[in-house]
């Protein structure tokens, strides 16, 4: 799956969001910085994608229902960026800048990832395994053709359905935590804007 593709972000981008997301290739390093257990992932590669989009523009685009229904937890990631006051916040530094959207997009997917590692361990072997094996390819696993023939489609809405529900309860459980993680996030971003600030500013003139 293309992760630089703008068909396969939770949006529907206009045809110039969709020229600047195309950029992202030319950022690929900040990818990198996506935890290493979830590395090369679809979905974590992707809610990367999905999160910029959020904190880059300054109107948040139109949900993609279709694709809000199929990647179940990259919705539910992205929802919680977008009703979060913290994050809100944190878009004020993030607008209109690939890096910084770029840098507080992996600091906050990795966030979650963080307790999705908990979660998917509640999860039978089977399950987990199966998830793993189709997780890059679940947008043609809903395709009807293939539908007429397996059962894959549901059995991952329902694998899918049980990592969030042990996910929700994980951030529930640890709220306290979960949130003291998001402040992180926004003072790191805050910190590396102020930097930005005090580097790049145009020096003052000498009379």
């Amino acid at each position: 799956m293309k992760y630089f593709d703008s068909s396969n972000s939770l949006f529907l981008l206009t045809e110039q969001q969709q020229h600047q997301f195309s950029k992202l290739e030319h950022y690929d390093y900040f990818f990198h910085l996506i935890r290493h257990d979830f590395h090369g992932l679809s979905f974590a590669n992707l809610s990367v994608s999905d999160i910029w989009a959020y904190f880059y523009f300054e109107e948040v685009p139109v949900i993609n229902s279709e694709h809000a229904l199929i990647f179940l937890l990259r919705n539910f990631m992205l929802n919680e960026v977008i009703i979060s006051q913290k994050f809100k916040r944190l878009k004020k530094s993030t607008i209109g800048s690939y890096t910084n959207a770029l840098m507080a997009s992996v600091l906050t997917v990795n966030l979650f990832l963080d307790s999705l590692l908990e979660a998917l361990r509640t999860l039978p072997k089977e399950q987990y395994s199966l998830y793993m094996k189709f997780e890059s390819s679940s947008k043609q696993l809903f395709n009807d053709r293939f539908s007429a023939y397996e059962h894959y489609p549901k059995k991952l809405v329902q694998i899918e359905t049980a990592i969030l529900k042990s996910l929700r309860q994980y951030i529930w459980q640890n709220d306290k935590l979960f949130d003291q993680r998001k402040l992180k996030v926004v003072r790191l971003i805050d910190e590396i804007t102020i930097i930005e600030r005090e580097l790049f500013k145009p020096f003052c003139k000498i009379e």
